[in-house]
């Protein structure tokens, strides 16, 4: 396994209040290798901005709750 030094809160958060804390992660040679292709067609600098953003790039996926109200059903037409 390889490890890799992440900042432990999103980047933005951590420009805003100073120094970010930094964790270390364990990751296989070959998501190593997949995250050196997303930094380079990212244009990010470090793994931190390229797991930012695949993050980013997955929220823009995931279905809208737009219009869903908590706790009701399914609509069933009688």
């Amino acid at each position: 396994m390889t490890q890799a030094i992440l900042p432990a809160q999103d980047q933005d958060l951590g420009e805003r209040r100073g120094k970010t804390p930094k964790t270390t992660i364990q990751i296989s040679p070959h998501t190593r290798d997949y995250l050196d292709k997303i930094k380079e067609q990212s244009g990010a600098g470090t793994y931190d901005q390229a797991i930012l953003f695949l993050i980013r790039e997955r929220r823009k996926h995931l279905p809208s709750s737009f219009g869903k109200l908590p706790g009701i059903g399914h609509f069933v037409r009688e």
